[in-house]
């Protein structure tokens, strides 16, 4: 019996991307799929987009709730979803029509296999493609490393609860990742370009520069504290764990361009 996948669109005000990322999900070559679309309080014409897909596919179906975050959104959808592999994408953004089919493909063939990943492609304000750093869990401990709509195993969902709540202002999917992999299950990246992530305005966008220098260290803290465990074994402080590592390995932060989208964006590519 064919396993099937559970894809997660949360939207938040996001109505006028929405069929964007809901045509890309339905010109998957991967049939045995569901998507829920789980509106997080939107005010704008998210409700009437996504009931226009309800009519045209019964494998699409519509939540909604009051506002709470995106990791809330994710955590109520997956928990109404039947799919045995997961991915989250967000309502602005699109995945190629074989993505599906090949992350399955790989959990399937391997069992250790937590996480599969993919390079992206940037579109709408500005263009280019990001090559994802090679995997080492040492690595990710300092940094983001994958795009959010890598696809994961519900298993491992309900083994570390799913998104942490608490993780409102950003990195909630970096926090999620250390959660998943830090027994130190595998990382399979695909080859080529899978995922699309549209670049907006900075208007549009939460990653602005006075937001990102207000609480990038707050978040980092808060990251070493949800997973006080695995950074001890090696570092006394989260100044040793989270800054030094970020430092280390992080370009982008040294530019003083650390954003706060669950992964990054090194717009310097695109200038």
């Amino acid at each position: 019996m064919e396993v099937k996948v559970s894809i997660i669109v949360s939207c938040y005000n996001q109505g006028c991307y929405l069929a964007e990322s809901l045509d890309s999900i339905l010109q998957q070559t991967f049939s045995n799929w569901e998507c829920l679309i789980i509106n997080d309080g939107s005010t704008d014409n998210t409700e009437v987009v996504a009931n226009s897909y309800i009519q045209k596919d019964n494998r699409i179906i519509y939540i909604y709730q009051d506002n709470q975050g995106v990791c809330a959104a994710r955590n109520n959808a997956i928990k109404k979803s039947s799919g045995e592999y997961v991915l989250c994408l967000d309502a602005d953004d699109k995945i190629s029509p074989e993505y599906v089919e090949l992350c399955v493909k790989e959990l399937e063939l391997d069992s250790k296999i937590a996480v599969v990943a993919c390079n992206y492609m940037c579109f709408g304000k500005k263009h280019g493609k990001v090559i994802l750093e090679p995997y080492s869990l040492e690595k990710l401990m300092g940094h983001n490393l994958f795009v959010n709509c890598s696809m994961f195993r519900r298993i491992d969902f309900e083994r570390v609860k799913g998104f942490n709540e608490n993780m409102k202002l950003g990195l909630e999917d970096w926090d999620f990742w250390l959660s998943i992999l830090a027994q130190g299950a595998k990382v399979k990246y695909l080859k080529g370009f899978h995922f699309f992530y549209r670049m907006k305005s900075a208007r549009e966008s939460r990653n602005q520069t006075t937001f990102v220098v207000e609480t990038q260290k707050k978040l980092r803290k808060q990251i070493w504290e949800n997973h006080k465990d695995l950074y001890s074994e090696i570092y006394s402080s989260p100044y040793y764990s989270v800054e030094y590592l970020l430092v280390a390995n992080s370009i982008e932060y040294r530019l003083g361009k650390l954003f706060l989208r669950p992964f990054r964006i090194f717009r310097s590519l695109f200038d």
